[in-house]
């Protein structure tokens, strides 16, 4: 029998049980399960990874050039903070020690502020730019999302387990991330398994924005974004970025990348009932606005 195209009818059916399947494997790891990191990787992988030999899930879809993803650390790595990187975690200090966790988004998503208090927009990036993005660092180890969905999903268990250890690997052990208390002591978690729960949530939150619609856009004019690669290989970047005043004050540095436009973006909070928004405390008007990177 030959085998026949699937309708996008057909596709989007799929993307509905892989996010499903995403949540229950995210509620799993919140509940204590933190080797579900390894079949969330597998998941994601199945949505976002595209290569010559096999087509994602959101390629068949038509939506890796349209859905914008949530850079939830509303930040970028620089190459010149000497200090080692962590940008999906946060750490936890109770009575019971100190922990790695991720972000999350309830109590983060439009809660950032800048140095004049004012709430700062989300940050949402095309995929490319997004998958790429240095989000571990130690010295000149750079670690981005592809880089850690690719290892846990294809080495370390989420479809394949490799018979060598590779150095991603030393990214488990919290004591690569040079937090010491007094006493010497290190914080408990998993710093890898950890980044790849909040690269769940991420996805997660782009999906609901994505379906939402805003109320108003605003473009940015001369505004735009400059994205850097630090790495050699074409087939594994490792990006960072800086917010341009415009576009004549592009860097010299032969590591520049890409240059973007962006837009803001507004969203009413009443209309746009979304999950991951923390109602346990008062949202500051009914609005909240994000950047979406073109």
């Amino acid at each position: 029998m030959s085998r026949q195209k699937r309708s996008i009818k057909e596709n989007n059916d799929k993307l509905k049980v892989q996010l499903e399947l995403l949540r229950s494997y995210a509620g799993q790891f919140d509940s204590g399960m933190i080797h579900m990191a390894l079949p969330m990787a597998t998941q994601i992988r199945v949505l976002i990874h595209q290569t010559n030999n096999s087509n994602s899930l959101l390629h068949q879809l038509d939506l890796e050039n349209k859905l914008k993803f949530w850079h939830s650390p509303n930040s970028s790595f620089s190459p010149h903070n000497l200090l080692t990187t962590w940008d999906l975690l946060k750490m936890s200090i109770g009575s019971e020690g100190a922990f790695y966790l991720p972000l999350g988004s309830k109590e983060v998503f439009n809660r950032s502020r800048d140095d004049s208090n004012n709430i700062r927009p989300e940050i949402f990036l095309p995929l490319e730019l997004w998958w790429n993005q240095t989000v571990f660092s130690q010295r000149s180890d750079y670690v981005s999302r592809k880089d850690i969905v690719q290892f846990i999903a294809n080495k370390d268990g989420g479809a394949h387990v490799d018979e060598e250890k590779w150095p991603i690997d030393n990214y488990k052990e919290s004591q690569l991330l040079g937090f010491y208390n007094q006493n010497g002591d290190s914080p408990d978690g998993n710093p890898l398994y950890a980044a790849m729960r909040q690269i769940a949530e991420e996805i997660l939150v782009s999906f609901e924005v994505f379906e939402s619609s805003p109320i108003r856009v605003i473009p940015s004019f001369k505004q735009a974004v400059e994205f850097f690669d630090l790495s050699k290989h074409e087939s594994n970047k490792h990006l960072y970025f800086n917010f341009l005043r415009d576009r004549s004050y592009k860097s010299n540095d032969q590591s520049s990348f890409q240059i973007k436009d962006f837009s803001f973006k507004y969203y009413d909070y009443d209309k746009n009932n979304w999950s991951f928004i923390d109602k346990s405390e008062p949202i500051i008007g009914k609005e909240c606005s994000i950047i979406e990177v073109k």
